[in-house]
């Protein structure tokens, strides 16, 4: 069969014809209507006050004018149908189509010399570039004459599609389009008009396929994405500008490139994840301006319009084909990548050796010191100072040697020196300068020498004269590795002004002064120029600061005989015409790569050279420009580029330095440079701190080389960028789309420096999975959110990415010597265990290796599943690589540590970096030149060392001797060792590394599916002589010391043989039970816990992993880390030896990943976060101790803590253990702390928890302990009470007080005093006489009583039937049988005590059920008498005064009597006490050896179940108080444990009236919330003392937001009641509290909330904020949930409070709903009447109006709060039932709302509505944050405006008298 062939010219013209098919004309019929919004700007100069601009010069420009254009709009626009005409039909021409346009002469021109006649020309330049071309059909014109690459000769699959059409709605203007051919995509498109084609002024429109557009230079932008709502126009034309001279400026550099990133379809501007770019090649003066509509006006004076159009569709695709088309940038050499030193004004050759010294010594590398002007003879090129660098030459040629290259900086202008200035001479000879239009006279300006003239670099005998000076100056005066070519734009001073600014230096005060011509002074100036109006009297000119536009350039035109250029034309191009001759003379003359550094760059300079940012200042808002800057230039194609580091002008401060030292370590072109006259601000200037911080950047920075190189290399070779923003990497995240403050370095590193003054964190966005902290490895665990990250002074933050492997070398002082040193590997893995990386390298300075081959590379492949790390070698031509070799690797992710890494036949193993999560591999050894495959086994039990300062510092020695009364004999005798500490505090008797502990004696076992069990043995022996040691005297007890190395205990009773058991409950928890191998009856917690183990659903992963390491003694430690981050939670590993488990002694210690602990009590502790330096030993022993500011325990028992990591994930561990216990928190290494836990009895049994937020671990601690108690409504009332009283009158008194100053109140308590004798369950008759009528009467008016019990129970009282009856039933706590001390008084096992009863007493044993059953009759029967709402129990730690003495401190007999306990007994007198108050643990309590049972055979010794008495009784009294009338009733107990907040509340005890316990108020309610016991609070205005005016006001005011609020204080002390004070002070307190009212629908809300699914309703800013550092500490301010900020005055005499708001959110003021503009930290008013209160962006809270008390407050209406976020979005919730019903929610006997804003949209929505009788409206609704609308439209209809009012002020929206029936759906929509 035939064949049938087609040439390449048919294929394309078939394939043009498929394009041409889609681009037929097409005519529309649109209405001529030119949109407001639409419009094109015709006077764009108007606001330059020499522009002249009025109607009647709009109007000469033949525009149209908008008398009543409003503020903003424009007024002179371009007529709709102002624009070209196709002529014709299309023509065919080569890869393309030809458009022949007549302009509309219709229409006047609005310039002079319109283009009449115009060619359209579409050329299909590659399948991804197209090129459009607009000129004069008649007139050749200027067009740029740099090489670009010449297009594809064949495009066969265009994925663009060029359109055209005439609009016959304006006169058949035509305009075109430019789209993707898939997607549709329109990437450039004309349909606005505004095509204007004259000779000096030429303009293009386009609409922008998305607002998201960059790129342009050079100017000196403020964000990285262009604000298209800003309507902003920027100059473009080289000018000696520099970045901190102004705003909105044009610089050195000429780039009329940009990009943008595309959006989706009718998407709220969501990207596409597809980007192209644009080039306008011209290079005269121009501007452009951004619309929001969107698009974009680009307007220059000159040349053509020809553009080109990169379709990508990837950001790093359209560098790629941008470079592919300009030139590729250089691959500059190895040496010039390090580090580099300059200043302009070194004054002199010893200064500058002075400061190199100085910088080399303190241990600065350096690869590159510059001369700046300074070092030349007046400034003149090619000269050196005689006088102050006589001996340069010989300097520069010694740091030669040593590795140090050297730079000399030249300017083009030439001093006006024809006798005795050679170049100038030899210059005039060979026609190189610039000269006047005429051709005749040198063309003369001003600059640092004087008087001076300018090459013209466009012509050949320009560049031969410039290439023989830099050489002959090289081989004669100086040796120099490369140049710095400066002021090339080209600079002039003060052209056309009267003088020179430096006319005094020079001599000279001649100015260049340009005449008047079209050139010098065109039509249209640009926003260039015309910026500058502002700051000068006259109109400036395209000439200021530089050469006259009308002189001529180049090499003569064949055809005209006249110069080719004009400066008009080409003074963008100086600097570019300068740079490749410069770079050319450098390497010929040293045959080497060299560099070259111009300031003044156009289109494709990239090529050939790098490129400083300029003259930048030393402030932070520079700093952040410079990020913008380098990564602008990356885009237009110079990815060697930096800023000067700390700031050319002005003086940094050491700060600012070390900050800008930080990020300039990470610049591609990394210098320290700055002017003349400042202080010098070199990085060995500063002090020995700030130079280490900034050596160990550059440290970072060195060690990276190899993956820069590589990276350049690439860049060099394909076009990518070395530097790129977030998107290259995340294109279709949104979020990333203007951030600039972090960069990535390549793929795979992101900086995010640290770029404001005084600043310790930075927000940073983290895009997506897998991303690791330099530092220490550890993986972030968020992905597509902001979280902040810690960066103190000597840190700037760096992460790494999943899935890419760096290559890195050792660190040397210069990168002559470092470019010797052994490479290294960083491997980070990706989610599936990956990673691939490769490395580039070559002798770093030869030209064009890549050419010739000479270089080596490899790729690295990294596969966890695999096991293996294979090494390739894909060109090994570069001989040095033969010599270096692969000495290590740096492993990040891993999820199981290699036990040996194999290579052939050696084997190598790893290590984890100490405090860190990398696993290091050191000592490798493979030649770099050799393929290999590394593999490698994993092990169960990981080998720990520990760092060198465990070894060596006395801080972190295990206490051998923490028992009092230790001697270097009696440490020895427990086998450990004696050495006095350098510094006190630390123990002199240590245990030592290889003694204690324990070892795995057989492999796991599997006991279930989720429970593992490990058997360990002790490692030590027991000392064969310890039974005798306490009856040696000191002289003969070294003979008794045993010599036997393996002897060690502290007290003799170790536990020889352990099982544990590990156990996972799902995915975020873990249990790890220790217990006796061989005594199973060994007391464990009795408390019931919700603890079920199971593997984790397949849904979800498992958070946390259990390890067993063993140090190298082979003692075994317990890790629990995450798997995710990998973060290690807890770990003894590095304190095995401290892992003690004795009969009476258990200690465990474990470092914690964080420094910001939380918890532990109960405690007075005096910040939230646990202080770690210096910090103090608390006991935890249930006690009646009143909280005094120390570290004594006090009435409750809860081993729980809560620790937040750098990386804000935040983790709980709960000790279960009811024993006496201590604990202490310390400082570790690496910004890391240590636990030091001890316990004298039971087991050790831990629960993980593993959040990650705080929340969830509360959330997940309460899913094992229970859920808080769900409180009665009235509850959150304000609640009164007092111990004093004394009768009935007095307590009347109180309350009336309260309610005549219109306050508030819902509870009244009776406290011991209203007891008859102190008894329970009865009231004095006489002080108390109509008690009961009184409660009724608080019935009948709302109000509510609630009664104390103490547990203590009088024995010896008369007829009492309280005693008598449990008597019978024999309930009380018993002494053993074998060991009664008072069975010849009682004649029975009651154990008696004294407490507040006349007679001894008993106490009931809540364990045993007849005690509950009892307990439970007497409340009832006391119910009987009085109708209390609620129980307070008191004095249930439980207290005894006094035991042990001689007598209680109230006893009121002759004869001593008291409780007294065998202290001889091991339980009474342990041989270590705890750090708790007392003698003993007995001390204020009941003995030790007191047995309790729980009635089925189980005896409890008191010793292992006191801090369980208060809660055993608040189980028993719970049910009893809801029995009473079947309500839901509230307890209030005094002594707490884990799982009490399911059943009770707690206040915080006896505080004292003092300023500093209203801190401890806070820090006790924010620790009980973490304790499972949210309903808390404190005695307001103290217990003990007299408090004063100011502190209650105060104190009401923070417990406003108490969820306990109660007025409480102590006998004998002054009224405290709210209402007893001045008028102004009642008013204060009722405004407090009707605060607190209006909120307790919220509040109500929130307790719900934590009650069916757990957590907090007091938190911590640190809770909310866990990712923002500064909130870490905060303990002044705390949240209800997470919206309501309160900021309580805590301090005496403060009218003033200093808080933190996070810079994250929106914030408004609580009262005015004003949005707080200022945020971070702040000092606000605070007057004595007044609590800073701030409501959090996208909160709705419920409110109802306040009354006199719930019952009535509980009938209002309600209103809403809605605090509108930066997405403008709000949601808020509302739980309702009957306020006291038993699980109404259980049993659906509630309503429930939802309250949601988005989208302008406001929905009020029951849920559930289940409670019928629930009548109240909804009223009020305010809205903060919004705009005003304007209508409402609610429910389909128009709201009446006079239900609606917004204050502009405020930008508060409310609605009022709405009248909303809740049982209905309402919908708000604003208009």
């Amino acid at each position: 069969m035939g064949i049938i062939r087609f040439s390449s010219a048919v294929i394309f013209c078939i394939i043009l014809f498929i394009i041409i098919s889609s681009t037929t004309a097409r005519k529309s019929k649109r209405r001529q209507v030119t949109r407001a919004n639409e419009r094109i700007d015709c006077f764009p100069d108007a606001g330059s006050p020499y522009a002249g601009y009025s109607k009647a010069s709009c109007l000469a420009r033949n525009c149209l004018f908008d008398d009543s254009a409003h503020s903003g709009a424009i007024q002179c626009y371009l007529p709709p149908n102002y624009g070209y005409i196709l002529q014709g039909s299309q023509e065919t021409i080569n890869n393309g189509i030809r458009l022949r346009l007549k302009r509309n002469s219709a229409m006047a021109g609005i310039f002079s010399q319109p283009m009449e006649n115009v060619i359209l020309d579409t050329q299909y330049y590659t399948d991804n570039i197209i090129r459009f071309k607009l000129y004069d059909a008649d007139n050749k014109r200027y067009e740029v004459p740099i090489p670009l690459r010449p297009p594809s000769d064949q495009v066969s699959s265009p994925q663009y599609q060029f359109n055209y059409t005439s609009d016959s709605s304006r006169d058949n203007i035509l305009s075109f389009s430019i789209s993707r051919r898939d997607d549709k995509a329109v990437l450039f498109d004309t349909s606005l008009g505004g095509l204007v084609l004259s000779n000096q002024f030429l303009q293009i429109v386009t609409r922008l396929q998305s607002p998201h557009v960059y790129g342009f230079g050079e100017n000196n932008h403020d964000t990285l994405k262009h604000n298209v709502q800003e309507k902003k126009s920027w100059g473009i034309f080289a000018r000696d500008q520099g970045t901190n001279w102004d705003v909105n400026a044009n610089h050195y550099g000429s780039h009329p490139f940009y990009l943008v990133m595309e959006q989706l379809a009718n998407s709220n501007e969501i990207p596409s994840g597809r980007m192209h770019g644009v080039l306008l090649l011209n290079s005269n003066a121009m501007d452009y301006t951004f619309d929001p509509t969107p698009s974009l006006t680009v307007r220059t004076i000159g040349g053509i319009l020809d553009f080109f159009v990169f379709l990508g569709p990837t950001p790093e695709q359209v560098i790629q084909q941008y470079t592919w088309l300009v030139g590729r940038t250089i691959l500059p050499p190895y040496w010039s990548l390090g580090f580099q030193l300059s200043r302009w004004d070194y004054s002199n050759i010893t200064h500058m050796k002075n400061i190199v010294k100085r910088n080399r010594d303190a241990g600065i590398p350096l690869d590159v010191q510059y001369a700046d002007i300074d070092y030349m003879d007046a400034e003149k090129d090619f000269t050196i100072d005689p006088i102050n660098f006589a001996g340069l030459k010989e300097y520069f040629a010694q740091l030669n040697s040593e590795g140090v290259r050297t730079i000399v900086i030249l300017d083009p202008g030439t001093i006006d020196d024809q006798k005795n200035y050679g170049p100038t001479i030899e210059g005039i000879q060979q026609d190189v300068f610039i000269k006047w239009h005429d051709g005749q006279g040198l063309m003369k300006g001003s600059c640092w020498p004087g008087d001076v003239f300018f090459p013209d670099y466009f012509t050949t005998r320009a560049q031969t004269w410039w290439s023989k000076w830099i050489k002959d100056f090289h081989r004669v005066n100086v040796t120099f590795d490369g140049l710095w070519i400066d002021m090339n734009e080209p600079a002039l001073f003060d052209t056309n002004d009267a003088q020179p600014w430096n006319w005094m230096d020079t001599g000279s005060n001649y100015t260049l002064k340009c005449p008047k011509n079209d050139w010098e002074d065109p039509p249209y100036r640009t926003k260039a120029v015309y910026r500058w109006d502002q700051k000068t009297t006259r109109a400036n000119r395209l000439s200021d600061r530089t050469l006259c536009m009308s002189a001529p350039q180049g090499e003569l035109d064949p055809e005209t005989n006249q110069p080719k250029y004009r400066h008009y034309d080409v003074h963008n191009l100086y600097g570019w015409s300068q740079t490749k001759p410069t770079l050319d003379a450098m390497r010929e003359l040293t045959g080497k790569r060299s560099l070259v550094l111009p300031r003044s760059t156009y289109v494709g300079s990239g090529q050939w050279s790098g490129h400083w940012l300029g003259d930048n200042e030393a402030t932070w808002h520079e700093m952040k420009r410079s990020l913008i800057g380098m990564v602008e230039f990356n885009w237009f194609g110079i990815p060697f580029n930096g800023a000067d580091i700390c700031g050319f002008d002005k003086t940094p401060t050491e700060e600012m330095c070390i900050r800008w030292m930080q990020v300039g370590a990470f610049y591609p072109f990394s210098r320290n440079h700055n002017i003349w006259k400042t202080p010098d601000q070199d990085p060995a200037a500063w002090s020995s701190s700030a130079v280490s911080i900034m050596v160990s950047a550059l440290r970072i920075r060195y060690t990276l080389l190899p993956y820069y190189y590589t990276l350049f290399y690439k860049a060099h070779t394909q076009g990518s960028t070395v530097i790129r923003p977030l998107f290259h990497e995340y294109p279709t995240d949104k979020t990333t789309l203007d951030l600039f403050l972090q960069f990535l370095i390549g793929s795979h590193i992101m900086i995010a420096p640290v770029t404001d003054d005084a600043k310790r964190q930075v927000q940073v966005y983290i895009p997506s999975t897998h991303w690791y902290n330099y530092y220490t490895g550890a993986k972030i665990p968020y992905q597509k959110q902001f979280i902040t990250l810690p960066a103190p002074l000597d840190t700037i933050p760096i992460l790494l990415r999943g899935g890419g492997i760096i290559p890195t070398q050792e660190f040397a002082n210069n990168t002559k010597a470092s470019r010797l040193r052994p490479f290294g590997l960083i491997i980070a893995v990706d989610a599936n265990g990956n990673a691939e990386g490769d490395i580039f390298s070559d002798d770093g300075e030869s030209i064009d290796t890549i050419g010739s081959k000479s270089y080596y590379s490899a790729t690295y492949k990294w596969s966890t599943k695999e096991n293996k790390l294979t090494i390739n070698v894909v060109d090994n031509n570069y001989s040095q690589m033969s010599t270096l070799i692969l000495d290590s690797l740096s492993i990040y992710g891993l999820d199981d540590i290699p036990a040996v890494i194999n290579i052939a036949d050696k084997q190598v193993h790893p290590k984890i970096r100490p405090h860190t999560q990398i696993v290091d591999v050191n000592g490798l050894g493979l030649s770099m030149t050799q393929n290999y495959v590394l593999t490698w086994t994993t092990t169960e039990t990981i080998t720990i060392e520990p760092p060198p300062a465990l070894l060596t510092e006395a801080k972190y020695r295990v206490d051998c001797h923490p028992d009092p009364d230790s001697t270097s004999n009696s440490c020895a005798a427990r086998g450990c060792t004696w050495s006095l500490p350098a510094e006190s505090g630390y123990p002199a008797c240590f245990v030592p590394k290889e003694k204690g502990g324990y070892g795995q004696t057989d492999p796991p076992q599997q006991l279930a599916e989720a429970v593992t069990r490990y058997s360990l043995s002790r490692l030590s022996t027991t000392p064969t002589h310890r039974a005798h040691v306490n009856n040696q005297t000191e002289s003969n007890l070294k003979q008794l010391v045993s010599p036997r190395l393996s002897d060690f205990s502290l007290f003799n009773h170790d536990i020889d043989h352990l099982n544990v058991q590990v156990s996972v409950s799902g995915p975020h928890m873990l249990r790890f039970t220790a217990r006796d191998a061989d005594n199973s009856q060994r007391y464990e917690v009795p408390v019931p816990i919700n603890w079920k183990p199971s593997l984790p659903t397949t849904s979800g992963q498992a958070q946390l992993k259990f390890e067993m390491t063993k140090t190298t003694n082979g003692q075994s430690g317990f890790r629990v880390k995450r798997t995710d981050t990998h973060s290690i939670i807890f770990d003894t590993s590095y304190f095995a030896e401290g892992f003690i488990y004795d009969n009476q002694y258990i200690q465990l210690i474990t470092t914690i990943p964080s420094r910001n602990v939380y918890g532990f009590g109960e405690n007075t502790h005096q910040s939230f976060r646990h202080i770690l330096r210096g910090s103090s030993r608390y006991g935890v022993f249930a006690r009646d101790q009143p909280p005094q500011g120390g570290n004594e325990n006090l009435y409750g028992t809860h081993p729980f803590y809560m620790a937040i990591e750098d990386d804000g994930q935040a983790f709980g561990i709960l000790i279960f253990n009811s024993n006496a216990q201590d604990y202490k928190l310390d400082e570790f290494e690496d910004n890391q702390s240590m636990l030091t836990y001890r316990t004298l009895g039971g087991i050790l049994d831990i629960l993980f928890f593993a959040g990650p937020r705080p929340e969830d671990v509360i959330r997940q601690y309460q899913s094992v302990i229970g859920n808080p108690y769900m409180p009665p409504y009235w509850a959150l009332g304000f609640q009164l009470c007092r111990y004093g009283y004394d009768t009935l009158e007095n307590m009347k008194a109180a309350m009336q007080r309260t309610l005549d100053g219109r306050i508030p109140l819902d509870v009244m308590y009776g406290d011991i005093d209203y007891f008859r004798q102190q008894l329970d369950f009865t009231w004095d008759p006489i002080r108390f006489k109509g008690l009961p009528e009184y409660v009724d009467w608080l019935h009948t008016q709302g109000m509510r009583f609630i009664t104390i019990l103490d547990p203590a129970i009088d024995s010896e009282e008369p007829d009492y039937s309280v005693y008598s009856e449990g008597q019978k039933d024999d309930i009380w706590i018993k002494w053993p049988v074998d060991k009664n001390l008072q069975f010849n008084e009682t004649k029975n096992r009651n154990m008696l005590g004294y407490v507040w009863p006349v007679g001894k007493t008993v106490f009931p044993d809540y364990f045993y059920p007849p005690a509950k059953e009892w307990w439970k009759n007497q409340i009832l029967n006391y119910y009987q008498q009085l109708k209390f709402d609620g129980l307070w129990i008191d004095m249930n730690e439980p207290a005894n005064f006094d035991t042990n003495k001689d007598q209680p401190w109230n006893w009121p007999h002759k004869d001593p009597w008291n409780l007294h306990c065998p202290l001889e007994e091991p339980l009474e007198s342990p041989p270590y006490k705890t750090v708790i108050f007392g003698d003993k643990l007995s001390d204020k309590t009941l003995c030790m050896i007191g047995e309790q049972t729980d009635g089925r055979g189980k005896i409890y010794k008191h010793y292992d179940v006191h801090n369980l008495y208060g809660w055993s009784e608040t189980i028993a009294t719970l049910p009893a108080a809801r029995a009473t009338e079947n309500k839901r009733s509230i307890v209030i107990s005094r002594s707490t444990f884990p799982t009490s907040g399911s059943y009770s509340g707690h206040w915080l005890g006896d505080n004292t009236a003092a300023w500093s316990h209203i801190k401890h108020n806070i820090i006790g309610m924010l620790e009980f919330n973490l304790f499972g016991i949210p309903y808390v609070g404190a005695d307001i205005c103290g217990f003990e003392g007299n408090t004063t005016e100011e502190m209650c006001q105060r104190w009401m005011q923070l417990g406003a937001f108490n969820p306990f609020f109660r007025n409480h204080n102590g006998i004998r002390h002054m009224d405290q009641d709210p209402g007893i004070f001045r008028p102004e002070i009642v008013e204060s307190n009722r405004n407090a509290v009707e605060i607190r009212y209006r909120l307790i629908p919220y509040l109500y809300t929130l307790f719900h909330r934590v009650h069916i699914s757990g957590g907090t309703v007091v938190r911590s800013m640190a809770h909310e904020f866990p990712l923002d550092s500064e909130c870490w500490g905060l303990d002044e301010q705390f949240l209800w949930s997470s919206h309501l900020l309160i900021a309580p005055v805590i301090y005496e005499g403060h009218t003033t409070k200093t808080l933190y708001l996070p810079t994250t959110e929106r914030w408004f003021n609580y009262y005015t709903g004003e949005e707080i503009t200022t945020l971070g930290n702040i000092t606000v008013p605070a007057a004595r009447n007044y609590l800073p209160l701030y409501l959090r962006g996208g909160s709705i809270l419920p409110h109802q109006h306040e009354a006199m008390n719930t019952v009535l407050s509980r009938k209002n209406s309600f209103y809403l709060y809605v605090a509108l976020d930066n997405q403008q979005r709000a949601q808020g919730d509302l739980y309702w039932d009957d306020g006291e019903s038993i699980n109404t929610y259980e049993t659906s006997h509630y309503n429930y709302f939802i309250f949601n804003y988005d989208a302008q949209r406001l929905t009020i929505e029951p849920w559930a509505y289940k409670f019928p009788d629930m009548t109240n409206k909804l009223d009020e609704v305010s809205i903060y944050g919004t705009t005003q609308p304007t209508k409402i439209v609610w429910n389909g209809q128009d709201l009446a405006t006079n239900k609606w009012t917004f204050d502009a002020n405020t930008k508060v929206l409310t609605m009022k008298t709405l009248a909303l029936d809740l049982s209905k759906t309402h919908k708000f929509v604003f208009l």
